[in-house]
């Protein structure tokens, strides 16, 4: 299984995580001690339902049938050497770096994916919320995209990066994400 990060702060970011970058709902994260502070972003994760490479934009649908939302964790400060700290891999695919909600599944989700909302709430109040509508991509164009490069497998996820803004994370939060308004994600920051 692989996860492939698609960013917000380069055009065409594209950065793999490994399964270790996930937490689930209801567990913790940890503020790691390597880097100054991290910041959450909503994302929209897609669940890879098959074997696919070289996927054409009019059958992606087929390739996923389940959207979670997440919180996308990124460490600031600890790539110096690096011209933009957007291009480090450590900044954004570090362990528990992405909050993964549940999986919402259903035979008609391809039709709302791009639609899809997610919101994110930081201590009862709404923090950022994202779409891939709002950012002009459409999840088709994105998978057939990806599959040039890898071959996407059962059990693979793509997760998107939402929103410009983001939301600094401090030990004591309690974070939740929706999508469309259905609860899928708790956790606190530890």
């Amino acid at each position: 299984m692989k996860i492939i990060g698609i960013g917000r702060e380069l055009p065409g970011q594209v950065y793999l995580m490994a399964d270790s970058a996930i937490v689930k709902t209801g567990k913790p994260f940890f503020v790691p001690h390597f880097a100054h502070n991290f910041t959450g972003t909503p994302a929209l994760v897609m669940h890879i339902d098959r074997l696919g490479k070289h996927i054409a934009p009019r059958f992606a649908h087929r390739y996923c049938l389940a959207v979670a939302p997440a919180i996308k964790v990124t460490a600031r400060g600890i790539d110096a050497e690096q011209h933009h700290q957007a291009t480090s891999a450590l900044a954004h695919s570090f362990d528990g770096a992405l909050l993964l909600g549940d999986f919402t599944t259903s035979d008609s989700i391809a039709q709302g994916i791009n639609g899809s909302l997610i919101t994110v709430e930081r201590n009862g109040q709404q923090a950022a919320q994202g779409s891939l509508d709002a950012l002009g991509l459409d999840f088709r164009q994105l998978i057939a995209q990806l599959s040039v490069y890898f071959t996407l497998k059962m059990g693979d996820m793509i997760a998107v990066e939402l929103a410009a803004a983001t939301l600094e994370l401090t030990p004591g939060d309690t974070l939740h994400a929706a999508i469309n308004g259905d609860l899928k994600l708790t956790t606190r920051v530890k």
